[in-house]
């Protein structure tokens, strides 16, 4: 019966037909997608890219609003919808589609319009390449679309050409400072790489507002220090409930993990084993795995939560969402006693350092 009515819609010509035919064929993939082979889900997408021309907007938007979530659609139908010319196709599949790799996105970014690049810069885990593109071509909506993205990456060229664009939209240069990946020295050293044209723009920038730089700092300082302060004050609240056995601690870390708050990890690591801020930083944000292993072990974290936490990384460093199965691996080899150990030399390392610095 779904056979026949294929053959007949595919035999006739009504812009009707066309639709029903795109819906049904995109139903049929999105069916047993999952059991696709390779061979079938090209096949798939070069039926449904042929289809999505001779339909109209509202049927091509309403496609991609199916097929964006989906981690199995289509390379080629998803290069398609995405570089639609209208934003209501396009802009989910560009959001959300992981069928569209950096070098896609890279290429799309190079050459659509802003309010595709916009809705790039609302992707999870934009990669450097792709915000070097977003640094270079985009407007102040979309410089500060990108700044803002938590989950974006930047090479040293990105950042230095954020931070010159930044000086026609003062808003960047500030969201650039409020960046938790944006140390004060590294922002410097993008500053220090301006050219005459740029040093003079930013000293003139400076004339007609003498507090501006200042305000880059105070201003990042304080909302900095604030947004420290509710943390603290959040998971020592937490803190009680795991003690009151309200909540354990593998369901907070998978709960941050789930909303993609890499911050609280951060501080909930770091008041619960009572190690150093600095070192808890440092092994979330390397990309060797053993150093967290190590404190997630000695506080006999499961490995389910630890998967979770390792796709966190995996998608806030912009490393492929295998490296999460690896590292969750790597860790079911590592025993108590030896993370146990590994950490009291780490703090008796630690304690030599500061009788040192205190000497």
């Amino acid at each position: 019966m779904m056979f026949d009515r294929l053959i007949a819609l595919s035999q006739e010509k009504s812009s009707d037909s066309r639709r029903d035919l795109l819906v049904l064929i995109s139903e049929l993939f999105t069916d047993g997608a999952e059991n696709h082979t390779d061979a079938e889900t090209k096949l798939f997408g070069d039926i449904l890219c042929r289809l999505v021309d001779q339909v109209s907007v509202d049927v091509r938007a309403r496609v991609s609003a199916e097929m964006a979530p989906l981690g199995y659609t289509p390379r080629a139908l998803a290069l398609r919808l995405a570089s639609d010319e209208a934003l209501v196709v396009s802009g989910v599949m560009l959001e959300q589609s992981e069928a569209l790799t950096d070098g896609d996105l890279r290429d799309l970014a190079g050459s659509l319009s802003q309010g595709h690049l916009l809705a790039i810069t609302r992707r999870k885990g934009l990669g450097e390449t792709v915000t070097e593109v977003l640094a270079d071509r985009g407007d102040g909506e979309v410089l500060e679309g990108v700044t803002n993205n938590a989950t974006a990456r930047f090479s040293d060229v990105g950042l230095e050409r954020l931070a010159t664009r930044g000086l026609d939209y003062p808003k960047v240069l500030i969201a650039l400072s409020r960046r938790a990946d944006m140390p004060p020295d590294r922002l410097v050293r993008a500053v220090a790489s301006f050219d005459a044209e740029a040093r003079a723009k930013l000293e003139n920038l400076a004339a007609l507002s003498p507090d501006f730089a200042a305000l880059l700092v105070t201003e990042a300082a304080d909302v900095a220090r604030q947004r420290k302060q509710e943390l603290e004050q959040e998971i020592s609240c937490l803190l009680r409930r795991i003690r009151q056995r309200l909540v354990t601690l593998d369901e907070a870390i998978a709960g941050f993990a789930q909303e993609g708050r890499m911050e609280a990890v951060a501080e909930l690591l770091t008041q619960v084993s009572g190690l150093e801020e600095a070192h808890i930083a440092n092994v979330l944000n390397h990309d060797n795995d053993f150093g967290l292993a190590v404190v997630c072990r000695s506080l006999n974290i499961g490995d389910e939560a630890y998967l979770k936490l390792s796709r966190l990384r995996a998608e806030h460093l912009g490393q492929a969402p295998s490296a999460a199965e690896a590292w969750a691996g790597n860790y079911a080899e590592i025993d108590r006693a030896s993370a146990d150990r590994a950490l009291y030399f780490h703090r008796m390392r630690m304690a030599a350092l500061k009788s040192e610095k205190r000497a």
